[in-house]
């Protein structure tokens, strides 16, 4: 059976309070539930209404935490464990030809990413995605950005950081 993770942002009442509401669907249901959504959602990826992201797209620790809330599985350990591989190929897939093979490049009058931290990485990739940079390229950033998980970015600064 396939399962589907939706989330959906409402703003509900005078308050317009901004509420992210993940439900688990499988099979059949799932499916026709997903299509009423999108059907009834014409301004679907607008301000209000958005799919954030489908259960493959989750990282270990989000579908662990998904799975703890279901009751569905168990909780992963808090201990980060980071994939250099998966670090490695975003980021020559997506970085390297302006950044250099070992980030050696200095970009908008910035040090070189391969003397930043690995979470100073990650939380500029995050603003590349939520689109609060304002530098250079921003909108090739954003676009490329849009791909990754939390998980993906903290891979891609761990592996940055190797390249000292």
């Amino acid at each position: 059976m396939k399962k589907i993770l939706l989330a959906g942002l409402f703003f509900i009442g005078a308050l317009y309070a901004k509420e992210c509401v993940c439900f688990e669907l499988e099979g059949e249901f799932g499916e026709e539930i997903k299509a009423i959504l999108q059907k009834y959602s014409k301004n679907l990826g607008s301000k209000d209404i958005k799919v954030v992201r489908e259960d493959a797209d989750l990282s270990v620790q989000e579908k662990s935490f998904v799975d703890s809330l279901l009751g569905t599985g168990n909780v992963a350990s808090n201990d980060p464990t980071y994939n250099l591989e998966n670090g490695k190929k975003k980021y020559e897939r997506d970085c390297a030809s302006c950044h250099g093979k070992n980030g050696e490049i200095s970009v908008a009058k910035k040090a070189p990413i391969n003397t930043w931290k690995a979470q100073d990485i990650a939380d500029e990739i995050k603003t590349y995605q939520n689109q609060t940079f304002e530098g250079q390229s921003r909108f090739v950033k954003n676009q490329i950005s849009q791909r990754y998980t939390k998980k993906d970015m903290l891979d891609i600064g761990h592996y940055i950081e190797t390249l000292k």
